[in-house]
């Protein structure tokens, strides 16, 4: 007896799942926004299954011409999640987009491109004018809806410029990052311009953020670059040790 209600109840919830995933998603992303903090579409079409929106919108990312797929391998794990591609201003963008029972919201294996004008937009950081690209190739961000999300991976940012309210070439600059107890830890590098730059880098869930590096110069650089080095760093033996930190607000 023990058996056969096993067997029951293992049927009632497997076409209880199958009503779900095959529920129009424009009736079942309403109830499900709640489970998925900053996460909001507009002309949705389809099934939770496989299906689209012609917006989504994802914290301050906004995406558009999204198509959609169930991972159903992830159920195994206890996550429901989708595979996700899309358009980010005109640029091609994939990722994994899912919630955990145990680990929150979270996405995974994001890949892309992006003009480093918009990240910087995207994040209110709005002190420079950049030029340039920027490619990301992400394995996890979590956290997502609590504050600043830690985030694993890679951001290659070519060619690495200021444009305004100075003129610097950095060469290439990346960025690369783990996770450690739900923060963001990594290192910075720039070559290749008129300053390189190795460091470690911080970020914490309260936007706060920590710069420890080394930064040298290669041939003229702008005064006020010259005069932020003099009196923020420590010059020694032909560079400097900079120690920077401050707070992005969101």
């Amino acid at each position: 007896m023990t058996q056969r209600w096993l067997l029951v109840l293992v049927g009632i919830a497997t076409f209880m799942l199958f009503l779900l995933v095959s529920a129009p998603a424009a009736k079942v992303l309403p109830w499900l926004e709640p489970q998925l903090p900053q996460i909001h579409g507009a002309g949705i079409s389809g099934s939770i299954w496989s299906g689209g929106a012609q917006q989504l919108s994802v914290g301050s990312v906004p995406l558009t011409d999204v198509r959609w797929h169930l991972r159903p391998l992830a159920l195994f794990k206890g996550a429901l999640e989708v595979a996700m591609d899309a358009r980010l201003n005109d640029q091609p963008v994939r990722a994994n987009l899912g919630r955990g029972v145990f680990s929150g919201a979270y996405l995974s294996d994001v890949t892309g491109r992006m003009a480093a004008a918009d990240l910087l937009f995207m994040t209110g950081l709005n002190l420079a004018e950049l030029g340039g690209e920027m490619d990301f190739d992400i394995q996890r961000v979590v956290g997502l809806g609590q504050g600043f999300p830690a985030v694993a991976g890679t951001l290659s940012w070519a060619p690495a410029q200021v444009l305004a309210p100075l003129q610097l070439d950095l060469g290439k600059a990346q960025l690369t990052t783990r996770i450690e107890a739900g923060e963001t830890r990594g290192q910075l590098t720039a070559s290749g311009g008129a300053l390189t730059l190795a460091g470690d880098v911080s970020f914490n869930p309260d936007g706060s953020y920590r710069l420890v590096g080394q930064v040298q110069k290669h041939g003229a650089v702008p005064q006020a670059v010259d005069k932020f080095l003099t009196t923020f760093a420590e010059f020694n033996n032909g560079s400097y040790r900079l120690e920077w930190s401050d707070q992005i607000k969101f």
